[in-house]
């Protein structure tokens, strides 16, 4: 899934600004800045964990509203991740 609107001007769990230009990856237990690739239908970016979630069911990764759009994510579908080593 992705997230931003309604939360902007709000501070992540991590301790940044949510703006609609954060990129990043919400992750219930990776430490905050832990880079994580994210791959979606060939295209992939590396990102840093910047909060807290995902908090639906069956969920393991919630991305960023920039990060949604840099890999042109438009709705809730699979993705690959993979932690990176710092």
């Amino acid at each position: 899934t992705w997230y931003g609107p309604g939360l902007y001007g709000n501070t992540t769990a991590c301790g940044q600004e949510m703006t609609k230009e954060l990129v990043g990856v919400a992750h219930k237990s990776l430490p905050c800045g832990t880079p994580v690739e994210i791959a979606y239908r060939g295209t992939s970016i590396v990102v840093p964990v910047v909060d807290r979630g995902p908090f639906v069911k069956g969920m393991t990764w919630d991305i960023t509203e920039a990060a949604a759009q840099q890999l042109g994510f438009t709705e809730t579908a699979r993705i690959g991740a993979l932690v990176q080593p710092k």
